[in-house]
């Protein structure tokens, strides 16, 4: 009589399991939200190995940061903010209070800390989630540079003539780089690109919410546009772009990954590139010294001083440029910013880089949290 009635709820619950998915995948055919999307929900650090991907060969010319001589992780103290007591903690106390996957404070080569979760090193692939967009920005900066596109003023219908009439008609690259294209924020296209198969889907459901160039607005889509310009006017992949023009020239120690859509192998250069802690300082570490890396200019400096200024016109705004953010006119400092916190921080006037790689947090925890206020209380200190 047990095992029957043991029995007989397994097999409900597998009922109602199957139920479960039957409801979910008619859920995601009428929402067009890709199925994967409705099973693996919130992006994670496990979708660099669920999704498929182009690899980044690493250098064969490796750069090394130095290894400073002080132990900041225990003697630089900062406040966190996430209490309403100024209570000072060390920065090796605090990577550990947070969901942090790897923190490095890097001043003139020297690294000062250095931090991994356990189970991590300095050889382990982290998301770079929105990070992604400013590597995406230097590629865009460098093919104009090589002649590949004509600038930041042409047409986004010259490279993809799939997109044709109505505001399409305006829509220039600076748009798509400044998030002023007043392309509309659509959750289901959120998702194909990301979790999807086919992110030229995403093309066919664009629409508008203003027309280009008169606001600010934040959208995925506007740097996955990019990455097929980018594809179209180089002729090569956006992942071999970067390997040929920054990854190999900065010496990056490892391989890297960029996750592409299964049907067209592009990859979604909005999100989802993967590189060790110390390789993304090397990108930062390059934007430090105004895109010249080892008295060799990668960026133009036209670019670099495109990329990295304030400008509030075009509908732009006073704290975001090219696909980055900047700081406080005070410090001069300025990031490339990932979702859950994956920080790229960028100090010029210190000559300091900082790498922060978070996986999600509680939601409160990470609210009060304002990492920016966490840099700068280091960068006052070293």
């Amino acid at each position: 009589m047990v095992c029957s009635s043991f029995y007989f709820k397994r097999k409900v619950h597998k009922n109602y399991a199957r139920f479960a998915i039957i409801i979910l995948f008619l859920l995601s055919l009428q929402s067009c939200l890709p199925i994967k999307s409705i099973f693996l929900g919130q992006p994670d650090a496990k979708d660099m190995a669920r999704l498929p991907f182009r690899t980044i060969r690493a250098s064969e010319d490796c750069f090394l940061f130095e290894q400073g001589n002080t132990d900041f992780g225990r003697t630089l103290k900062v406040n966190d903010w996430t209490t309403d007591i100024p209570f000072f903690i060390s920065l090796e106390e605090l990577a550990t209070l947070h969901e942090t996957r790897s923190f490095l404070v890097i001043q003139r080569d020297s690294i000062l800390f250095e931090y991994y979760r356990d189970g991590l090193n300095d050889a382990s692939t982290h998301p770079s989630y929105s990070i992604a967009k400013s590597f995406t920005s230097a590629l865009v900066g460098i093919a104009i540079d090589e002649g590949h596109i004509g600038g930041v003023n042409d047409l986004v219908n010259a490279y993809i003539p799939e997109l044709q009439g109505g505001h399409f008609k305006s829509l220039t690259i600076e748009h798509l780089l400044n998030h002023t294209s007043g392309i509309e924020y659509n959750l289901p296209v959120d998702a194909t690109i990301y979790y999807g198969n086919d992110v030229l889907k995403s093309l066919k459901r664009i629409d508008f919410a203003f027309p280009p160039g008169t606001k600010q607005h934040y959208v995925n889509l506007n740097v996955q546009l990019l990455g097929l310009i980018l594809y179209r006017a180089t002729g090569v992949y956006p992942s071999q772009y970067l390997e040929e023009k920054i990854w190999q020239p900065l010496g990056m120690c490892h391989e890297g990954i960029w996750t592409i859509d299964k049907k067209n192998e592009l990859e979604k250069t909005f999100c989802c590139m993967g590189a060790t802690a110390l390789d993304y300082a090397k990108f930062g570490r390059l934007f430090l010294h105004g895109g010249v890396w080892n008295d060799k200019r990668i960026l133009s400096e036209q670019w670099y001083e495109r990329s990295i200024r304030r400008d509030t016109t075009g509908g732009s705004s006073f704290n975001y440029n090219y696909c980055w953010h900047m700081g406080l006119k005070a410090y001069g400092d300025f990031m490339a910013i990932g979702l859950y916190k994956q920080h790229i921080y960028v100090n010029p006037t210190k000559e300091l880089v900082i790498v922060l790689l978070n996986d999600r947090e509680k939601p409160l925890k990470a609210e009060r949290v304002n990492w920016w206020y966490i840099f700068r209380q280091i960068s006052d200190l070293v």
